[in-house]
């Protein structure tokens, strides 16, 4: 597996975070993104000790080119065509959701056999 590390300038991390979701909102979000991926089923897991939260399902997953795009910032051009049950516009939901409520965010997906995981890590 490559590991890329993307860096965006701080400011504009530290504005997204600011977006304004509360807990719930972000959380619906995430989910957002599952339902687009066709899943059935939908586990979402609150893990206190760490602290995390692990939103796990079904869906159609992701290849290198799908999860390299959803873990950029502003990755849709909102004049695009989509599917008509696609609420994604911006490319931004999952990293702004994510972000308001944490500074680690790894999304893994599995595709066609092959897991691949991206992180963003706010922290470093």
């Amino acid at each position: 597996m490559n590991l890329k590390q993307k860096k965006p300038k701080v400011a504009l991390l530290e504005s997204i975070r600011s977006i304004g979701y509360d807990f719930n909102s972000a959380l619906a979000d995430i989910v957002d993104n599952s339902i687009s991926a066709k899943a059935k089923n939908i586990h979402i897991n609150l893990i206190p000790s760490i602290p995390a939260i692990a939103i796990i399902d079904d869906g159609e997953g992701m290849d290198e080119e799908e999860l390299d795009s959803a873990m950029d910032l502003g990755s849709k051009n909102p004049n695009d065509v989509r599917r008509a049950d696609d609420l994604g516009r911006f490319g931004m939901g999952l990293k702004s959701a994510s972000f308001s409520q944490c500074r680690n965010l790894t999304t893994t997906s599995l595709k066609n056999g092959q897991i691949r995981s991206m992180t963003w890590d706010l922290q470093v």
